[in-house]
């Protein structure tokens, strides 16, 4: 049976061998029309039956990178081809309206870069065959608890910004407070009483590990309570600058630090991103974290 479908998948993976393969097939289906004939017969399916849904992909890796999410779907061996995949975006496990729900596909690609820059998603997929229902729905989840966690996509970074800091590591400790006017944060300056985020000396290093900068000891005074910000180094003033805005882009000069939630109440939690949270909100020492 000749179909179109067959070499779907091959439009990105091998555009020449796609283009070929349509041509062949008009040359065809002009024949068959020439001859009277359908080039393409329904499948031959017994009555009362379906086509069984797929076996399950054997990979499905989603990351977060320069405010996108690359996703990498593994096809079984196993299937026929092509296999079409949904895969679909959301704040919660309920993917329903109210969670924010998105939907890509089906398409037969296995490759997918979607920009949403300064998010946390949870992500399902699911497959299907011609003629098939959708297979049940697989959940990118954490390797040593298997259970579906959301994936943070990281702060937008402009082309020109890759090229000259891109971030390859981030060795401080990097943390949120609201304590005490008095009391000691965690990098040994005193509180103001207001939520601070602060960090101990440490370095960045960025162009593939090429470049170290060592980062001076500093305290953010003043924010909000329970407000979300965006922390970036620029190596070029060697100050932090900090947004509530994620959908800002880096400059060409800064390099990401992490995003923080400050605590709502005096002495509350915090929620430290990008640098290795504990419960605390206090990141763990040594943290690495790598933007490729």
């Amino acid at each position: 049976m000749l179909s179109r479908h067959y070499f779907l998948g091959l439009r990105n993976q091998d555009p020449q061998t796609y283009h070929g393969l349509n041509a062949m097939m008009d040359y065809i289906e002009a024949l068959a029309a020439q001859l009277g004939v359908e080039p393409a017969p329904a499948a031959q399916v017994a009555a009362g039956a379906s086509v069984p849904p797929p076996l399950p992909a054997l990979g499905f890796q989603v990351a977060g990178v320069d405010g996108h999410f690359q996703i990498a779907i593994t096809d079984n061996a196993a299937n026929p081809q092509p296999v079409w995949h949904e895969i679909a975006s959301a704040t919660s496990m309920n993917f329903d309206a109210a969670s924010g729900l998105v939907v890509y596909g089906p398409d037969a690609r296995t490759q997918w870069t979607i920009p949403d820059p300064a998010s946390s998603k949870y992500w399902r997929l699911r497959s299907k065959l011609l003629g098939s229902a959708f297979n049940s729905p697989q959940y990118f989840h954490a390797i040593a608890s298997g259970a579906p966690i959301p994936v943070s996509s990281g702060l937008l970074r402009s082309a020109a910004t890759a090229a000259r800091t891109q971030h390859t590591a981030n060795y401080l400790t990097v943390s949120a407070e609201y304590i005490a006017a008095g009391a000691a944060l965690a990098n040994g300056d005193t509180s103001d009483g207001t939520p601070s985020v602060d960090w101990a000396a440490g370095n960045l290093a960025w162009n593939g590990g090429g470049t170290v900068q060592t980062v001076p000891k500093t305290t953010v005074r003043g924010l909000a309570a329970g407000a979300t910000y965006i922390l970036a180094w620029d190596t070029s003033t060697g100050t932090a600058r900090y947004t509530s805005d994620g959908g800002q882009a880096l400059a060409d000069s800064e390099v990401y630090l992490a995003t923080v939630t400050t605590p709502a109440t005096l002495g509350a939690a915090a929620s430290v991103a990008g640098g290795g949270p504990s419960a605390t909100g206090i990141s763990s020492n040594g943290g690495r974290y790598s933007y490729t």
